[in-house]
């Protein structure tokens, strides 16, 4: 399982924000240190469906998110709806 924590926002020419890159890791008990563009998560999510999570620090421990699932080859989103636009629930920027 790949468990996304963290995600850095970038703003376009027309300041919109986008997400631009995150963190990962492989266990869900330990800080994500790795880090992949958004276009790499889509790829990897593309070959490999239905193994990654967001996951969260609260109360001093980390507990799994929601799946995360990719919309149109383009966007990341947790929900089950196909809104065409990122949502990775309230994961923390960096």
């Amino acid at each position: 399982m790949v468990y996304i924590d963290a995600v850095h926002y970038e703003q376009d020419e027309y300041g919109n924000e986008y997400i631009a890159r995150m963190k990962w890791t492989n266990y869900l008990t330990t800080q994500a240190t790795d880090e992949c563009t958004k276009r790499q998560m889509i790829d990897f999510i593309s070959k490999n469906p239905n193994c990654t999570k967001t996951k969260y620090y609260r109360y001093g421990r980390w507990a799994a998110g929601e799946d995360v699932r990719v919309v149109d080859n383009r966007y990341l989103r947790t929900d089950a709806n196909n809104i065409k636009a990122d949502n990775l629930g309230s994961l923390p920027r960096y």
